[in-house]
């Protein structure tokens, strides 16, 4: 029994080798989905750029789960069979396998970008963009604009509200409730045209005194509206609202601009394609989003085209830099020290220690700033195709 126990043993650890290339390792990396743009191109190459760049006594390996959250657990045991100390992980879920496992092996695990938890562990650290930040910023959006056309409590605005998906814990439930603390003080310049209002009777939470009865009261009213992240899920519920706009039965609509809280770039292009199909289109149409994705940046640009409609603004959050956030405190572990040691902390999350990366507002009447974040810096290439019709030369 000893010697079959044996024999299995040097398979697993001949078969992790493998999913690793087979080479001894100081530092693991789990992303979601190569398939995806934003772990393939984005995260995925800024961690190899600022892994190389440690050096020698730091080796690393990056893993990729497919977005299957069974081989999002293989790929931690592989990394922790081949030696890692320390695995930074963008899960897929709740990443309770990948945490349980690397909890069972006392290797340091590190969230990047999305909470990894179990029901009874958690990740030891935490980066993130600080979402509830980013969500003031989109409600912050809608406000000042409305505010700027001229609605208010006697002249009110039409307001869609989406959300992203619930299970994402904490970011899509942070970036609602930091959009609607800045949006409930002014409800009242606002109609609300869900097809269902589960908004107007929230109570009022801010990131100071969010609980878990705010995280179940916000959950509950974002569930109608959870596009799951999905650009084919949120163009269903949008025109969805939107055949329910034009029937008989349709709320009180009256403005001549629309206001839309769209939780991040590729939802916001789906929804607002289904309000350009309205037989009677609204004159204005203000929106939110995340990311800067290229056909978001089109579409600040002034491309309408390739920027599928119009998009008012987005938050950019770099994630070069909140990639270098975690391959510091990566870093830090390896090297003995606090995780966080030289980096900026917050208020921890799941009682997790955690590290926040700076965001930027780009929003559609301030082109330059777009132009010098995103093109000036090279995060963006130019002469990517989806940018041909836009002109440079008056920002450069």
């Amino acid at each position: 029994m000893k010697r079959i126990f044996t024999l299995i043993l040097a398979v697993v650890v001949v078969l992790s080798l493998a999913a690793c290339g087979g080479k001894e390792i100081k530092i693991g990396v789990v992303l979601p989905d190569a398939s995806e743009e934003r772990w393939a191109n984005q995260d995925g190459k800024f961690f190899e750029e600022e892994l190389d760049a440690l050096g020698a006594g730091y080796e690393y390996d990056i893993l990729f789960s497919d977005g299957d959250e069974a081989k999002e657990k293989q790929n931690v045991e592989a990394l922790i069979a081949n030696g890692a100390e320390v695995i930074i992980i963008t899960v897929e879920g709740s990443g309770a396998g990948a945490v349980e496992a690397a909890k069972a092996a006392g290797v340091k695990l590190i969230a990047h970008d999305r909470m990894a938890k179990s029901a009874t562990q958690t990740a030891d650290y935490y980066t993130t963009f600080n979402s509830w930040n980013v969500g003031k910023a989109m409600g912050a959006h809608l406000v000042e604009e409305a505010e700027a056309a001229g609605y208010s409590a006697t002249n009110k605005a039409d307001l869609a509200i989406f959300a992203g998906r619930v299970a994402d814990w904490p970011n899509a439930t942070y970036f609602f409730g930091g959009a609607m603390e800045e949006i409930q003080p002014n409800f009242d310049m606002f109609n609300i045209i869900n097809i269902n209002d589960d908004f107007s009777d929230l109570g009022f939470y801010t990131e100071a005194t969010f609980d878990d009865d705010a995280k179940d009261e916000l959950q509950a009213a974002m569930q109608a509206v959870d596009t799951d992240w999905n650009a084919e899920t949120a163009g269903t519920k949008a025109a969805a609202l939107v055949a329910n706009l034009e029937s008989a039965t349709a709320p009180n609509v009256g403005s001549d601009d629309v206001f839309v809280l769209a939780p991040n770039d590729d939802t916001s292009a789906a929804i607002r394609q289904e309000f350009a199909k309205m037989a009677t289109e609204y004159t204005g149409y203000f929106t939110t989003g995340q990311d800067a994705s290229d056909v978001t940046l089109a579409s600040l640009l002034g491309d309408e085209v390739n920027g599928k409609g119009v998009q008012t603004m987005t938050v950019f959050k770099d994630t070069h830099k909140l990639v270098i956030n975690s391959v510091k405190i990566a870093q830090n572990i390896v090297d003995d020290k606090d995780g966080l040691d030289g980096l900026t902390g917050g208020p921890m999350i799941d009682n997790v220690p955690t590290a926040y990366t700076a965001i930027d507002t780009l929003t559609i009447d301030n082109p330059q700033h777009t132009y010098d974040l995103i093109f000036a810096t090279g995060y963006k290439d130019k002469e990517n195709s989806t940018f041909d019709n836009i002109d440079f030369s008056e920002w450069e």
